[in-house]
């Protein structure tokens, strides 16, 4: 089979030749870069000389492609998505079954990290599947050489404002009422709950008048609030990398105190100086210098 490379610059794409039906797989990039990019995007879609000019046979493509149809086990189309380098990489796919004629999601990793992230985003699916908060798992392997998630495809858009509204502050506080342990309190005392940990516009799906959560690897119990300091900071420092996150934050003070109030909270600056500690830390290890100066500034401010 023939697939052609959409390359960004920090990872490449590959789709095989879609029909209209099928078109939904080219989902897997969304067009963030500049006006460039996104011309050269509508070019590849659109054209197929343009798609020609970046041919590549299955048996040349840079990853273990017969591994991950065998791991799929169906007759199913496929589309892939590298991901970005790092400890964290892993394969992302939207893939089509032949013969249920349905639509798919997957993930394929194999580094260690990138294995361990996987295997607890299945966890989250098994322990949530009665919440309509997450996709349908639809099937899974784990083994020493990898970790294979398929869950059912999700055709939602995300929200359309980067702002948080007030569906995003009613879905925040809807993650307070679960829990993935006993636990109660973290050592400082601070109030737990399920957090899905990068909770951020590009992972909500609006669906069916219901908002679904996708990519759940990072979640775990965390101290309240952590989902609503990520939506706040995240987008921010993607649109504008130089803002000060402790002025962000003032900015949001009314959402992020009706919240508190709502979990009964009086004070949410501990929560906020656990937040940062924790994402200072979590960009240090990937290597994110300008993300962790900006966390470990809001971190040092707060105490």
């Amino acid at each position: 089979m023939t697939y052609y490379r959409f390359k960004t610059f920090t990872t490449s794409y590959y789709f095989p030749k879609l029909n209209t039906d099928q078109q939904y797989m080219y989902g897997l990039y969304s067009a963030y870069g500049g006006k460039l990019s996104k011309l050269y995007w509508s070019w590849f879609k659109k054209y197929s000389i343009v798609r020609a000019l970046t041919a590549v046979n299955e048996d040349k493509l840079p990853f273990h492609y017969q591994q991950i149809k065998e791991a799929d086990g169906t007759d199913c189309l496929m589309s892939f998505n590298m991901g970005s380098p790092g400890v964290e990489q892993k394969i992302s796919i939207l893939g089509y079954d032949n013969q249920n004629h349905t639509p798919f999601f997957a993930k394929f990793s194999q580094k260690p990290i990138a294995k361990k992230l996987t295997t607890n985003e299945i966890d989250i699916y098994k322990t949530l599947k009665s919440t309509q908060l997450t996709p349908k798992l639809l099937d899974y392997k784990i083994n020493e050489n990898y970790v294979y998630l398929k869950a059912e495809y999700i055709k939602g858009e995300r929200p359309k404002s980067k702002k948080v509204t007030s569906e995003i502050l009613t879905l925040c506080l809807k993650l307070k009422n679960y829990h993935l342990t006993t636990k109660k309190n973290d050592e400082n005392g601070l109030l737990l709950a399920l957090s899905h940990g990068d909770f951020c516009p590009w992972n909500i799906l609006m669906y069916k008048n219901q908002m679904k959560l996708i990519d759940w690897e990072l979640a775990k119990d965390r101290p309240l609030g952590f989902d609503l300091f990520t939506y706040i900071c995240q987008v921010s420092l993607l649109f504008n990398p130089e803002c000060e996150l402790l002025q962000v934050i003032n900015e949001h003070n009314i959402l992020i105190e009706q919240y508190f109030t709502d979990c009964g909270v009086k004070d949410y600056l501990p929560y906020l100086k656990s937040f940062a500690t924790e994402k200072a830390n979590y960009e240090k290890n990937k290597g994110n210098s300008k993300a962790f100066e900006k966390y470990h500034r809001l971190k040092n401010i707060l105490s």
